[in-house]
């Protein structure tokens, strides 16, 4: 855009604009002062235009004090560079600089920003200073990227026909697996908005409202424990749908991510996406999400009774490092009968249980199942998934440790390759600490509703084996999108909240006004949401998702630029009816 700042931007300077008088704006990216001309590169968020100004410039003796992230504007001539800098769009011209204006000093900054090869700035000083962290090229190519995600499901699932929608922000608690940030009413004493977790009920109530296609870029806020895929509030992809099937909405969304493909210019993937049954990722891989650009499977060599031995083979050796980096993922997952067996030695070489004994036709059956490169094979030996599960996590160990990959090529991933899938025929319930809960939310429609129905609520072997019409989709070992069927029979809404033990005061105080909507026709629906951030991450080959967030908060769920969360002013508190209580221990 043509304005008193500039003619062109510091990115779109070529061949074309030679002996043409430019004005270009931007940040001193680098600056080099020799004896006769000052060299700078000029930054903007489109590119780089190396500037000269020669020693008889009226502002050469300002701009040799001038530092680095100082803002300056700057008019001259276009000319040729003797030698081209083909790694820079602007490479094959120069300006020379006529008129330089210094708009904004700079003072020294705390980190190179200019240099990424040698950045060696720790995060919690980054996201001091997020605004200089955010003029790092990687750092605005993800943020910029992350735009291009959204900008091309838009374009997309408004051509398909939905609607763009906004649900609240302050909005009711409803249980839903993590804790609510609350927000006190000032009108309402001892009355608190939670912060959504999900826009999970106004979706559907936007399906019974009429909705045929909802979407929304939804900011989704939840209180739980930190780690490098979790921030205390996100982005949401969401997505409702009337009158369809988990089919109709998984090839949807392969329809809306081949084309996001396309618009990025991503590798190729293909289309349909593999399916994969819950039960069988967990034998195969251990996990729910496994990461598929590595090979690797888990064998389940034989059962024996109520006890199946499962396994998978390595090229390694069982060192005190690899020891104990192994046995503390083996008790993080509960696997109890843990074993390792060495094809050289043609036996058992650690045993987490010394009861546990083979036969020989046994001990036939681990060696026969090596391959030929490889001779150490970890085993589990478990009555239930504990034992796979144990196993997953070791070989997630392998593919995320540099150190394994060097030295097995068979745990190599390329971290420029895509690999999805979908989980489906997910349990709809689940054992925590002994109680019955929601896999998902109880929101989600078991495959086989009729069935449900007739269960009896104290029948907790048959609960366990109930199927959901769930379905995750899983990137490189992480999930970023989740959906289901919505439950939309009053009835069996009622019965799954009575499995869940939520009494009927609880209910009619928490769900009331959903359950009444029940009541005035809902239509079948279905829906998905992706964790955008996560997604982000994942496509960048990131490791946090803080680096896909522009403001993101830190480990401990601090905001490191402002000092969020900060104490209040106490007359602030008196107006909600609060009182800080203060803890002595």
């Amino acid at each position: 855009m043509l304005n008193k700042y500039r003619s062109h931007n510091c990115g779109n300077l070529n061949k074309k604009h030679l002996n043409q008088i430019v004005t270009l704006s931007g940040w001193v990216h680098d600056i080099r002062i020799k004896k006769f001309a000052i060299f700078l590169d000029l930054r903007d968020s489109y590119g780089l235009t190396q500037i000269i100004v020669k020693k008889e410039d009226a502002n050469f003796d300002t701009l040799k004090t001038i530092k680095n992230e100082s803002v300056i504007q700057v008019t001259g001539l276009v000319v040729e560079r003797k030698v081209a800098n083909l790694k820079i769009q602007t490479g094959e011209i120069e300006v020379v600089g006529q008129a330089v204006k210094v708009l904004s000093v700079a003072k020294a900054i705390p980190f190179v920003i200019n240099d990424e090869n040698n950045f060696t700035a720790l995060e919690d000083l980054r996201l001091k200073y997020r605004y200089l962290d955010l003029r790092r090229k990687q750092m605005f190519d993800r943020i910029k990227f992350k735009h291009q995600v959204i900008s091309s499901v838009r374009n997309f699932l408004n051509s398909e026909e939905f609607l763009e929608i906004d649900t609240p922000v302050l909005t009711k608690s409803t249980p839903e697996g993590a804790r609510d940030f609350l927000v006190p009413s000032r009108i309402k004493k001892n009355a608190f908005y939670a912060l959504p977790q999900s826009p999970q009920l106004y979706k559907q109530l936007l399906m019974i409202s009429g909705i045929d296609k909802y979407y929304q870029i939804a900011k989704c806020f939840r209180d739980e424990d930190f780690r490098a895929d979790r921030q205390p509030e996100f982005q949401q992809l969401d997505m409702e749908m009337a009158f369809v099937s988990q089919d109709d909405v998984m090839q949807l969304v392969e329809k809306m991510l081949e084309q996001l493909w396309k618009d990025l210019k991503l590798e190729k993937i293909d289309f349909p996406l593999a399916r994969l049954k819950y039960q069988e990722a967990i034998a195969k891989y251990g996990s729910d999400k496994p990461d598929l650009r590595c090979s690797c499977k888990i064998d389940t060599l034989f059962s024996d009774e109520d006890l199946t031995l499962r396994g998978f083979w390595v090229s390694d050796k069982f060192n005190d490092k690899t020891k104990k980096a192994v046995l503390r993922l083996v008790e993080q997952h509960q696997g109890k009968n843990f074993l390792v067996y060495s094809k050289e030695k043609g036996k058992i070489i650690f045993s987490s249980n010394a009861k546990i004994t083979f036969s020989d036709f046994q001990i036939a059956a681990i060696s026969n199942s090596a391959p030929k490169e490889k001779d150490l094979c970890y085993l589990t030996y478990e009555a239930n998934d504990s034992g796979a599960i144990a196993l997953g996590a070791i070989r997630t160990y392998y593919i995320l440790d540099s150190e394994k990959q060097q030295n097995h090529q068979d745990f190599l991933v390329n971290i420029n390759k895509y690999k999805l899938l979908w989980i489906v025929d997910w349990p709809m319930f689940e054992s925590v600490d002994g109680k019955i809960s929601a896999a998902h939310h109880p929101f989600t429609s078991p495959t086989n509703p009729e069935e449900v129905l007739k269960l009896k609520v104290s029948d907790t072997e048959k609960l366990l084996a109930v199927q959901s019409a769930a379905y995750d989709l899983v990137m490189n070992g992480y999930e970023v999108a989740g959906g289901s069927v919505r439950i939309f029979n009053k009835a069996l809404q009622a019965k799954i909240f009575q499995i869940l033990k939520l009494d009927a005061s609880t209910v009619d105080a928490q769900f009331g006004f959903f359950l009444e909507a029940f009541e005035y026709g809902i239509p079948p629906h279905a829906g998905i949401a992706f964790g955008l951030d996560r997604f982000v991450m994942n496509l960048t080959n990131g490791s946090s998702i803080r680096d896909t967030i522009a403001f993101p908060k830190n480990n401990s769920g601090v905001d490191l630029l402002t000092n969020a969360p900060s104490s209040v002013d106490l007359k602030q508190l008196e107006e909600l009816g609060l009182k800080i209580l203060n803890d002595k221990n």
